[in-house]
């Protein structure tokens, strides 16, 4: 039971983590744009299967498509996505401006707010596993002793993935603050 919860906690921590890595600090990452969507070939795919993304400069990421001819079809995607490239040929540079502090103040609050909302879901979790420790219980399968030991497992590792949340959401916000 509890490597499953392990395993159900670790998703709601990975899920933080992709959530987090969309946010955008001062500096430029690929993770900004790879899963951006373009129309091309009449169908819809992800920048990152497009091109080449790399980032040469701390505010600028460089996006290189492997066929030339979408290039105008990646650059309308940017645009619609509120970025403002800058096309070179078959190069495509999008910089990024430096946050203003009441950006930052803003981003810093998101990343409260997706932290907290990943501690809900965690504690939903574990309501979920404790009701089925004390079914077992109820139905005799388990001892009381083993229902408060398992309960305790279970409380210890909820306390342990809060924590792990915490210095992910402490993390980003003070990658904001530099």
């Amino acid at each position: 039971m509890i490597s499953d919860l392990e395993q159900k906690f670790g998703q709601v921590l990975t899920k933080l983590q992709e959530d987090l890595a969309l946010v955008r600090t001062g500096r430029a990452s690929s993770s900004l744009v790879e899963n951006l969507k373009v129309s091309v070939y009449g169908s819809v795919m992800t920048l990152k299967e497009l091109a080449s993304i790399s980032i040469p400069e701390p505010r600028q990421i460089m996006i290189t498509p492997w066929d030339k001819s979408v290039v105008s079809d990646v650059e309308n995607a940017l645009r619609a996505q509120n970025f403002s490239p800058a096309v070179e040929e078959t190069v495509i540079r999008v910089a990024l401006p430096p946050l203003t502090g009441e950006e930052r103040e803003k981003i810093i609050k998101e990343v409260g707010v997706k932290a907290e909302d990943s501690k809900v879901s965690l504690r939903m979790v574990r309501r979920d596993e404790v009701e089925m420790i004390e079914s077992a219980e109820e139905k005799k399968e388990i001892s009381e002793d083993e229902e408060f030991t398992q309960k305790k497992k279970v409380d210890e590792l909820l306390d342990t993935f809060n924590r792990k949340v915490d210095e992910v959401s402490q993390e980003k916000k003070a990658q904001l603050e530099l």
